[in-house]
């Protein structure tokens, strides 16, 4: 199949994939078009690499119309990249563009289901678009793939309170912490937003040296 080289066809791929309003068929061509890209996927190099620097580096200040110009210019082929695909989720989560939010990580978890950052921004997108339960059941499945990932059950705490299983929320909560002993995690105060990305990194060569405070951005979850 070749790739289709017309930025509408493959922007419609990436972002027009809503569970509940669009049907099979768009979901299976949106996921063909996915994997052909992730194929012929190619290394960050210039200029992609200092797109996603500079979409960093304005994110980072707080810049999300600039930060979004940046991230709108690297090249089709590497859209699904692991790195692009956390500035660009991290983008729209600022903005609270959730169905965006979504649509993204739908398809990285599809396209990249052994990474569990894909699951989890997934999961928390749900969550934040007050589906708790579509988030629990989809994050439930994850648990024994990725059991020394602290993430999955401290938010599968955080969705069990919202649904008011308080008990179940507990269970979970000690498993968070379980798994933190285990790897000798010294206790702090709790960043969601790195604890939900833990399991990628992403340079922030550009990253200025006082960033925005969290709570101007981000809606604190039930624990920390």
């Amino acid at each position: 199949m070749k790739i289709a080289a017309d930025a509408d066809v493959l922007g419609w791929a990436l972002v027009g994939m809503r569970w509940r309003r669009a049907g099979f068929r768009k979901c299976a061509v949106g996921m063909v078009l996915a994997r052909q890209c992730v194929r012929h996927m190619r290394d960050l190099d210039y200029p992609d690499r200092h797109y996603l620097n500079a979409a960093v580096g304005w994110l980072e200040m707080g810049r999300l119309a600039e930060a979004k110009v940046e991230a709108d210019q690297i090249s089709w082929l590497n859209r699904v990249h692991p790195e692009v695909f956390q500035v660009r989720w991290r983008i729209y989560e600022r903005l609270g563009n959730w169905e965006a939010a979504h649509d993204l990580a739908f398809l990285f978890a599809r396209v990249f289901p052994q990474r569990p950052t894909g699951w989890l921004c997934l999961t928390y997108s749900l969550y934040m678009l007050k589906r708790p339960m579509e988030a629990f059941l989809i994050l439930l499945h994850q648990v024994e793939i990725f059991d020394n990932v602290r993430a999955i059950p401290y938010f599968l705490a955080c969705y069990c309170w919202d649904m008011g299983e308080l008990r179940e929320a507990g269970k979970w909560l000690t498993r968070f912490r379980a798994i933190g002993r285990r790897q000798k995690v010294k206790s702090a105060p709790l960043d969601h937003w790195q604890l939900l990305m833990s399991c990628e990194s992403v340079s922030l060569t550009s990253a200025p040296a006082t960033l925005p405070e969290p709570s101007a951005y981000r809606q604190p979850a039930p624990f920390g």
